[in-house]
């Protein structure tokens, strides 16, 4: 045999090594086949036999991205309008009156007591008893066979502390309602009573119409009641709200914690004019 016809001759191992490098391609080539075909099964209808696969096998938290967070919408908030909230003083854009102060009354408890029948008809009963004191006075209005009637009873300790303010009307005359009520308010002037204008007309609009409330009015609670044994009758009592000891951390600063005295005061909130905060008031 010729040396290039040997160098031709493949070995049985050479054979088998040929052998399995074809099978090998071939192999290769199959999967390549197998594998596009079964993606492309999985991935048509946008890959929902994919995730279909995936579901079955519970592998769904691990082979499948996962599902975006809701939109979040947020709706306006609807404005609920505060009419009929607070009083309408308040919510006016501007500034409705300005501040006024009165001076406190001269007069003691007993000339209180004595003004308050100014025709003089009647007298009024004042008592005092180691400083504190009490006034009492009954006035009849009208001819009538059961005449409406006026009566207060203020009690008090010193000559600027008013405890208790009641004034019982008697509206059993309606030719007399008016007059009963004015010299009803007309007591509550003379005893000095810290009430706005406004205050006193929430009084005058609910006395004539024997509308019953009870209600804190500045520094007061006032209850206005119809006795249960005659709806003609009616009670109006005033009591100061209480008083606390104490003020402010300046004060208490200075030493003067001990002795000062705080009223509560409710107050409204005042709209401002645009452009006027940060500017100095003259």
């Amino acid at each position: 045999m010729r040396p290039g016809e040997r160098a031709g001759l493949l070995t049985p191992a050479d054979l088998r090594r040929r052998r399995r490098k074809n099978v090998f391609i071939f192999g290769l080539v199959l999967a390549t086949v197998l594998i596009s075909l079964v993606a492309t099964v999985l991935a048509v209808n946008n890959g929902r036999n994919y995730r279909r696969l995936v579901r079955q096998a519970g592998l769904e938290h691990y082979l499948l991205p996962a599902a975006p967070p809701p939109r979040l919408r947020v709706d306006r908030q609807r404005q609920i309008p505060p009419r009929g909230l607070y009083p309408s003083r308040l919510l006016q854009p501007r500034l409705e009156r300005g501040a006024t102060f009165l001076a406190a009354p001269d007069s003691s408890p007993s000339e209180s007591c004595d003004n308050l029948d100014a025709s003089g008809k009647e007298e009024a009963s004042f008592k005092s008893v180691q400083g504190d004191w009490e006034c009492l006075f009954y006035r009849e209005f009208g001819s009538a066979p059961e005449p409406a009637s006026l009566f207060i009873q203020a009690r008090g300790s010193e000559a600027d502390n008013l405890r208790t303010f009641r004034i019982k009307l008697s509206l059993t005359d309606s030719s007399q309602d008016r007059a009963v009520v004015k010299a009803a308010m007309e007591s509550v002037n003379l005893f000095g009573l810290a009430l706005s204008p406004e205050s006193r007309a929430y009084l005058s609009e609910r006395l004539p119409a024997r509308r019953e409330f009870n209600s804190v009015v500045e520094n007061y609670r006032m209850t206005f009641s119809r006795e249960m044994t005659d709806e003609r009758r009616f009670n109006l009592l005033i009591l100061p709200r209480p008083m606390t000891a104490g003020c402010d951390s300046t004060a208490t600063a200075a030493g003067a914690g001990a002795h000062a005295q705080t009223y509560h005061l409710s107050v409204g909130c005042l709209a401002l004019r645009p452009g006027t905060l940060g500017k100095p008031q003259s």
